[in-house]
């Protein structure tokens, strides 16, 4: 007995997780058009314009699609769109809609959207969206959160360095704990080991559950 044929839109999707970047916007393109239309099929064709991925670059179709997504609370579709508002690539710059989106996607659990939430927003609210993304194993949140905590915990900051390299293996983030490192005692270094190892050992836990 045959299963029922797979849609476009399923087939796009594993087109788009294999690379194969052409004949996922075909089919992402063919489902979008069609009945199958879903937010998760115009984020990923929006990703697919955005990068020049399969084809030519075109922001401003990346930006309706991002947009069709968002309309639909598609959270990665709104941290998308709110980057291209926040830029004016593709849409008018606009940082009011930006941030409302951003929000709205924080709120969504989106950890992209906190950071770049974080990052206009004051030090109280940055310092909470920070910690939040970091506790969820989100590099560049941890990078943040570090250059915060840097005159208050010199430790903590470079203990979530650590586990920052250890997660993306970032060598400018390698080159600023090298650096830091240097103005801290053999003790403070060890805990900062110690403690970073912590945080990864958390994750790590958090991700197996």
């Amino acid at each position: 007995m045959f299963g029922a044929e797979r849609s476009d839109l399923d087939k796009g999707l594993d087109a788009f997780n294999g690379r194969h970047w052409r004949k996922a916007r075909r089919l992402l393109e063919d489902a979008v058009a069609g009945e199958q239309s879903r937010p998760v099929a115009d984020y990923h064709l929006g990703l697919l314009y955005w990068r020049g991925l399969g084809g030519e670059r075109d922001v401003a179709v990346a930006a309706r699609c991002f947009n069709r997504a968002a309309q639909s609370g598609h959270a990665a579709a709104q941290t998308a769109l709110a980057m291209a508002l926040q830029s004016g690539v593709g849409v008018p710059k606009d940082l009011a809609q930006a941030r409302m989106l951003f929000r709205s996607a924080a709120g969504a659990g989106d950890l992209d959207a906190m950071v770049q939430l974080a990052l206009i927003s004051d030090r109280a609210e940055a310092r909470r969206l920070l910690e939040r993304a970091s506790d969820a194993g989100h590099a560049a949140a941890m990078r943040h959160l570090s250059d915060i905590l840097i005159d208050e915990d010199a430790v903590e900051a470079l203990a979530l360095l650590y586990a920052n390299v250890a997660l993306s293996g970032n060598h400018a983030v390698s080159r600023h704990a090298e650096a830091l490192a240097r103005e801290m005692t053999a003790a403070e270094i060890d805990a900062a080991q110690k403690r970073g190892r912590d945080i990864l050992k958390k994750l790590r836990h958090e991700k197996a559950r």
